[in-house]
């Protein structure tokens, strides 16, 4: 059951807010804290209180009116500092003879939404190639930037499955996501890396022009970031349904295909079904309807709901499980089954601190401490079930370890 102000923020979000409908809850009677904290959890304050100015902000109570004033007063002057810092960062990559491309974060607010205030964000998402990714490290570290495993034989033992390395300036509070892979290892993804660098488009940002991904790009990773995520935040759909609004002239044909092609069609099926259905996203009718004649896209979106309403509790063997289905056939779930198992991580160092001549041995202590922790989130899992204590709220160890920021 969705509650009342749950659908009230909905329809603010809307992508053609539902002013009807908004004020017609607003005459009800709504618990605007509950608003507020439901707003704050999924990353869309700046587009409630847009929603709220175009439908109804004279019966918001002020109090309600002066924490979401405060809060874009202060949110806006972050973003524009990160802002600063990135376009900082991409002149010294430049200067230094290195191709690179942002996304996310304040690119992402610019080309979606069209304004940098819209979008919350707490990092900096920067790609390179993988050869120039020791010397965009050295530039990093030699501005400020302190990588988060300072180690480079242990990032590369632990980390790189990701595909990105994170680093902390302590001078500006901001991380760093320096990529060279828009994906982690065994992962079917629509989008190869390699490709992504002849279509890059360019947005401009206080007059520089910054590359970065192309819309169709964009869409495709949007998907299939919003899935593997598991869409528990509207902020994500939010994006999708935004970038659906502003990009009419999308070959869907080929977007499609292209899903198709790399077994991921799931993850572009389920962003359509969840923006179309919860935002009014206009998609195209027969994509929409691709979506809800698929059972088993039907089954993620109900669950996606589920997990945006905070109704189903975070456990990690159920989050596994449900990623193996977004992935289109089974020989890609055997695969992600068989990466899980043969992907060291941080989690394999900490629990035995192995010198490094040793690391080796991680190959065949994983599938055994993989398979006792399996047990053990079992057994939590029956005792909450029965009334006891027990939390399932860790995230799935091969799509997160190390990502600890």
């Amino acid at each position: 059951m969705i509650s009342r102000e749950f659908q009230f923020l909905l329809n603010c979000l809307r992508a053609q807010p539902d002013v009807g409908s908004v004020r017609n809850l607003v005459h009800k009677g709504l618990n605007w804290q509950s608003i507020l904290e439901i707003a704050q959890r999924h990353g869309v304050r700046p587009l409630l209180r847009q929603g709220l100015k175009f439908t109804c902000w004279d019966d918001v109570p002020q109090s309600t009116r002066f924490d979401l004033e405060s809060f874009n007063r202060a949110s806006l002057q972050r973003n524009l500092s990160y802002t600063s810092e990135l376009l900082r960062l991409l002149k010294l990559f430049e200067q230094n003879g290195i191709a690179v491309a942002a996304f996310k974060g304040p690119v992402l607010a610019q080309s979606v939404y069209g304004d940098l205030s819209l979008r919350e964000f707490n990092d900096l998402d920067i790609m390179v190639h993988q050869a120039d990714l020791h010397k965009a490290e050295e530039i990093l570290i030699a501005t400020g930037y302190a990588a988060q495993f300072p180690d480079a034989d242990y990032r590369s033992t632990f980390v790189s499955y990701q595909g990105q390395y994170a680093f902390y300036s302590n001078r500006t509070g901001i991380w760093v996501d320096l990529h060279w892979k828009l994906s982690s290892k065994g992962v079917p993804f629509p989008i190869q890396t390699g490709e992504v660098w002849s279509r890059l488009r360019q947005v401009i940002i206080a007059g520089r022009a910054i590359p970065t991904l192309a819309d169709d790009d964009l869409m495709l990773y949007l998907a299939a970031h919003g899935t593997k995520e598991a869409w528990r935040r509207l902020i994500w759909i939010c994006d999708f349904t935004n970038l659906l609004r502003n990009c009419r002239d999308i070959d869907w044909v080929e977007v499609l295909d292209r899903s198709h092609r790399s077994y991921s069609s799931r993850p572009l099926l389920l962003a359509i079904d969840l923006a179309s259905t919860l935002l009014g996203a206009p998609a195209p009718a027969n994509l929409v309807d691709e979506a809800r004649t698929n059972s088993a896209v039907r089954a993620l979106s109900v669950k996606a709901r589920a997990r945006m309403l905070g109704t189903t509790t975070r456990e990690e063997i159920g989050d596994f499980l449900n990623s193996l289905n977004t992935h289109d056939h089974f020989q890609h779930r055997l695969w992600l089954v068989i990466s899980l198992l043969t992907t060291r991580t941080v989690g394999d160092f900490e629990a035995m601190r192995l010198p490094k001549l040793l690391w080796g041995i991680y190959y065949l202590t994983r599938p055994f401490r993989l398979a006792i922790k399996g047990v053990v989130m079992i057994l939590k899992s029956t005792n909450q079930s029965e009334g006891g204590p027990g939390s399932g709220l860790a995230r799935v160890e091969a799509g997160n370890a190390g990502n600890a920021k």
